[in-house]
């Protein structure tokens, strides 16, 4: 027998390079052979890890994106600044500034912020008919920041703002009476105190009642063109996370009462705490049952390889005897049955990766996804580790099964 301690260092080296192929060839010739019993526990594996890389990769994105879905459910992730009217002292009617705007934009966390002026209601003309609207002048953040979609038409461009366009968006109610529930009405023009505007947009669903009969101008034009609307007296910031909506709330109020000394009675600084709460939930709920699931199967497959060694012991009761008769130690045998299992494991995780990649593909277009190259490097180590403990977890049973069995004994099986 040869004794690798008295080999020279090249030669051990390639000794231990042929026993490790060795047990590799054999593992997967095990597996192959049996691979109708294998195929369930490796398939269950690869689902598991493919679902946890996806998870890790695709997780803080994934995340942003629901968020910003839930977003329809409310405005979770707004902060919303404006006046109170009882407080405001009486040398300031309460006004924000664009120097606000610009210091709001600044500030981290924060995705959009969308400045109001709002002015009394008026009447909007068309042809012969004439119905009461609210007046609200606006810049193309605002329908990001509070989640306004088109029903029909388009919203303002920065191009509507910047050269003063004569055009406007209108509330559903305000079509009806106009123009009726069916009728053509975009690029007709609204007359509204003496001054014409071409409809380019309908709002689509939004939360609050009273959109519907809004009529929304242009923020510069509104300034310049309607009476009374010069101050800006709303400013919303929307948050890009809702954990980051609390932190943002203190740096808003910091921000507006420093830029105003003296008027901070006068500033209502608010956010929606039972919406955060309630999507917060949610995203809890959607994210512990996604991960009890990977969880899950990933240890199914595991005790499906370990079943599988089991009866793999069983049936290799008398090649195990014949083994240890002719000179086998049991650490051998340990050896021989963890390399199996491990391979089973690793080949569950290398399917997994292939798996996971994909999924990582398709979902960074679904939800314009940016993963980062280390982030998705470091799932795919986490995927490695994890199929060679589960390999090595699953595999120890059955390996200290096959190892203490008497050789007699194990040649007598039938």
């Amino acid at each position: 027998m040869v004794n690798a301690e008295t080999l020279p260092e090249d030669n051990v080296a390639a000794v231990v390079l042929m026993l490790i192929d060795d047990l590799l060839r054999t593992s997967l010739r095990q597996i192959f052979r049996n691979r109708r019993r294998y195929r369930g526990a490796i398939l269950g594996m690869a689902l598991g890890i493919g679902g946890l890389i996806t998870v890790l990769t695709l997780g803080d994105s994934v995340e942003s994106s629901l968020g910003q879905n839930l977003e329809i459910l409310g405005s979770a992730t707004i902060v919303k600044a404006q006046w109170d009217s009882h407080k405001t002292a009486r040398t300031h009617d309460g006004e924000y500034s664009l120097k606000d705007v610009d210091d709001l934009s600044g500030l981290p966390g924060v995705l959009t912020v969308a400045p109001a002026v709002w002015g009394p209601k008026r009447h909007a003309t068309y042809q012969k008919k004439k119905t009461l609207v609210s007046i609200v002048g606006v810049g193309p953040s605002f329908f990001q920041a509070l989640y306004m979609p088109m029903a029909a038409g388009r919203a303002f461009t920065p191009e509507d703002v910047n050269k003063r366009r004569p055009v406007c968006i209108i509330g559903k109610k305000v079509r009806d009476e106009l123009f009726g529930p069916h009728a053509a009405f975009l690029n007709e023009s609204l007359v509204i105190d003496g001054r014409s505007f071409q409809i380019v947009g309908l709002l689509g669903g939004t939360e609050d009642p009273d959109h519907i009969e809004m009529v929304m101008l242009p923020i510069s034009v509104a300034i310049a063109r309607i009476e009374g609307m010069h101050r800006i007296r709303d400013i919303y910031v929307r948050a890009k996370d809702w954990d980051s909506v609390p932190t943002l709330h203190l740096q808003v109020s910091e921000t507006l009462k420093r830029n105003q000394p003296g008027l901070a009675d006068g500033m209502n600084i608010v956010f929606y705490k039972e919406r955060v709460r309630a999507v917060k939930t949610i995203a809890f709920l959607f994210k512990f049952f996604l991960w009890c699931a990977i969880v899950v199967t990933i240890f199914l497959g595991g005790l499906g390889i370990t079943n599988i060694m089991l009866v793999a012991v069983k049936e290799r009761t008398r090649e195990i005897g014949l083994r240890k008769s002719v000179g086998a130690t049991e650490s051998m045998i340990v050896v021989q049955f963890l390399c199996e299992a491990v391979t089973a494991g690793m080949i569950g995780a290398f399917a997994g990766i292939f798996a996971g990649g994909v999924a990582v593909q398709v979902l960074t277009q679904v939800f314009k996804a940016s993963p980062t190259l280390q982030t998705f490097l470091l799932s795919v180590f986490v995927a490695v580790v994890l199929g060679v403990g589960l390999g090595v977890a699953s595999g120890v049973l059955p390996a200290r099964v096959a190892s203490r069995m008497d050789p007699v004994e194990a040649m007598r099986f039938e």
